[in-house]
């Protein structure tokens, strides 16, 4: 039997780590080096070279050596991230099916989650040859801002990589559960994540052995890469100054300038001054190649990206206000990414949270060693190699601090101070022309106020959802997703007033207009939408278990992103709101509106905007096989379910005969159809990875 695994999986280097003999360890490979660069370069005699080897290559090789993909990955070929990388890569980018985006290399097409699935089989065949044993599943981290595409195409590539994703866990809760294993303090803990591609920032609370995340924010196009080009930016002014030639205007030789860049900028982190010869970028007057020598102090590196980082605590500030704390309510801040090995983050972060970040901890390794616990707690509690239930030692301090953390037995913890609640928001929903009817709802006043989400978004205008149930936080088995297939070119939602059934309920209107009463319309050929058909009325949930006390690390993560319904005129409602904890789930019951009525359309997106084309589209659910009746007497149950690993669930239930509706969960641009699996899968087969 295989063992598990924790994997880092980053945008500039990738990590794993496993738990050997109660410690959390990461794991080296042949040559004694702990980081993976997650790049990919595609030789000539068909091998795939990942890592050190596939680094080498990026200035001899640069149109088949692929890197920083990370921020892509579920990303539709139409979205902005994907149209400015096309200008800033040498490798090629391309149009797929499904709007989905893939790379070229030596003249054959990949889908984004391979070049994930290449690092991975890199760190799989690292860990076995550590470990002596088959290494099978794992945990894999991602950003806690990445929304249900990028976690869906994520699992896709542990698939591909010959894994089990046991769960995608957040990097930041996966910081905070290593750092946890070494102290028996009860902390409010803000863990400031400043990775190669993205940025974020939880807040926990650290009590015993329960790990608590009150808000999670970030930015998932702001790094380490962002501040690469900035150096280079500048390295390619002197060039233009003094051989007049500009290397921004040819994309390969700026791909080997940002090389220069990043060697500059490790530098600057333990120098005051740094100084580096620049070769083979382009060619000068008179046909020479340029050749040129480039300094740099680290007071000219800070000047150009304070702004950068004050970016990055614009968001730690939406975050703490996000769940009505202050500054003085954390306890301690973690560093967790090698850009924050820069002196200027370290003050910054410093003046920011008006202490000294907890420095020892190593800031690249202490993600995957918190993975690995995981995959341990995890593989555990499915009866698979045991062990105690006494905590797990992480070797998380950085290898230039002077002391290493020893485990003793865990305290009996003091009382956390009691969080005060999330004020409900003020900003009014879009007043539109609909009524929505509740079905046994509570008053308006009574209802659960929503939290605000990221600041990525341009606008946060939630509507009142109806309050939310948060399930066991242990290992669940949830029910098996229904199928739903994501149809195109369905008309936009419009809600609309329908019958109540047998026991009807005082209509409570919510910040909505009365419409016009109007017959209903006569059956169509194709699926009507939403508003044609259903009323909504949101059920109770019923009041979570209690959960029990365990002597493993127990996770109470959250959802960083709103689930949303597209409404009249291209607006949207909240399904489930973000900063809710996960699992969680929603169900609102829908009465059909025409006699007959067998089939349902409704679209679904993510994010922090209530105009419904600025979040992220996940696609057109097809609801299909209700039971015919009269309108208004076929109940359909609609649950939106948010697992554990962040990623979206979907089931729909005829309340009166309790058939489940047989459909389809295919998310767009996440390429997560069996079919396009399995041709990936035949390309992985077709290439060795050394």
């Amino acid at each position: 039997m295989g063992v598990a695994v924790g994997i880092d999986l980053g945008t500039s280097n990738t990590v794993v780590a496993a738990v050997r003999d109660g410690r959390a360890v990461t794991l080296a490979d042949e040559n004694g080096s702990r980081l993976i660069p997650s790049i990919v370069s595609f030789h000539p005699n068909g091998n795939v070279l990942v890592g050190e080897a596939a680094r080498e290559r990026r200035l001899i090789d640069p149109t088949n050596t692929i890197y920083s993909v990370k921020r892509l990955i579920g990303r539709s070929w139409a979205s902005d991230e994907v149209q400015q990388a096309r200008g800033r890569f040498p490798f090629e980018l391309r149009e797929g099916a499904k709007n989905s985006t893939l790379v070229v290399a030596r003249g054959e097409t990949y889908a984004l989650p391979e070049m994930s699935a290449f690092v991975l089989r890199r760190a799989k065949a690292i860990a076995e040859k550590a470990l002596g044993e088959t290494v099978d599943r794992a945990v894999v981290t991602v950003p806690a801002n990445f929304n249900d595409l990028q976690r869906a195409s994520t699992k896709v590539a542990g698939k591909l990589a010959g894994l089990e994703v046991l769960r995608i866990l957040n990097e930041p809760t996966a910081a905070a559960l290593a750092y946890g294993q070494t102290t028996n303090k009860n902390e409010r803990l803000a863990v400031y994540d400043l990775g190669g591609g993205t940025f974020d920032i939880t807040l926990l609370d650290l009590s015993g052995n329960v790990f608590e995340v009150l808000a999670t924010a970030g930015d998932t196009a702001l790094g380490g890469d962002d501040i690469d080009l900035v150096i280079a930016d500048i390295m390619a002014d002197q060039i233009v100054r003094t051989q007049r030639f500009d290397p921004r205007t040819d994309v390969v030789e700026f791909a080997k300038l940002r090389i220069y860049a990043e060697k500059l900028k490790l530098q600057l982190s333990t120098q005051t001054e740094a100084t580096i010869e620049i070769a083979d970028i382009g060619v000068g007057e008179g046909g020479n190649p340029i050749k040129i020598t480039f300094k740099m102090t680290r007071e000219d590196l800070e000047r150009e990206t304070s702004g950068m980082i004050d970016r990055t605590l614009d968001v730690c500030r939406f975050a703490i206000e996000t769940v009505n704390l202050n500054i003085g309510n954390i306890d301690r801040v973690i560093l967790v990414g090698g850009p924050t090995r820069m002196p200027l983050v370290q003050k910054k972060t410093r003046d920011f949270f008006e202490k000294p970040p907890a420095l020892k901890v190593n800031p690249d390794e202490v993600v995957a060693l918190g993975a690995a616990i995981q995959a341990h707690v995890l593989d555990r509690g499915r009866g698979k190699k045991g062990g105690t239930g006494a905590k797990i030692a992480a070797v998380v301090v950085d290898p230039a601090s002077e002391e290493m953390p020893r485990i003793g037995a865990s305290a009996k913890p003091p009382e956390m101070p009691v969080r005060a609640p999330t004020p409900a928001q003020a900003s009014p929903a879009p007043v539109v022309p609909t009524r929505i009817v509740a079905l046994d709802a509570p008053p308006v006043s009574e209802r659960v106020p929503p939290t605000t989400a990221s600041p990525t978004q341009p606008s946060r205008v939630p509507a009142p959802p109806a309050p939310v149930a948060n399930l066991d936080f242990g290992d669940l088995d949830l029910p098996k997703p229904d199928e739903i297939s994501f149809a195109r070119g369905a008309p936009q939602l419009t809600f609309g007033t329908a019958a109540s059934p047998a026991k009807p309920a005082p209509e409570r209107p919510l910040s909505r207009a009365e419409p016009e009463s109007k017959p209903a319309p006569p059956p169509l050929e194709r699926p009507k939408t939403l508003a044609q058909q259903f009323a909504i009325a949101p059920i109770e949930p019923p009041v979570a278990a209690p959960v029990p006390r365990m002597a493993a690390p127990l996770l109470i993560d959250v959802t960083p992103l709103s689930l949303r319904v597209e409404t009249v005129g291209g607006f949207c409602d909240v399904l489930i709101t973000a900063n809710t904890a996960v699992p969680c789930d929603r169900t609102r019951v829908f009465l059909t509106a025409a006699d007959g009525q067998t089939t349902v359309i409704v679209r679904v997106a993510q994010g922090e905007s209530h105009k419904f084309a600025e979040n992220t589209f996940l696609g057109e659910l097809e609801l299909t096989g209700l039971t015919p009746a009269p309108r208004g007497e076929t109940q359909i149950a609609v649950t939106f379910e948010i697992d554990a690993d962040g990623i979206l669930n979907v089931k729909a239930k005829d309340v009166k005969s309790g058939r489940q509706t047989q459909a389809r969960l295919q998310l767009l641009g996440a390429q997560t159809d069996p079919k396009d699996v399995d041709d990936m899968m035949k390309r992985q087969a077709r290439h060795a990875v050394v």
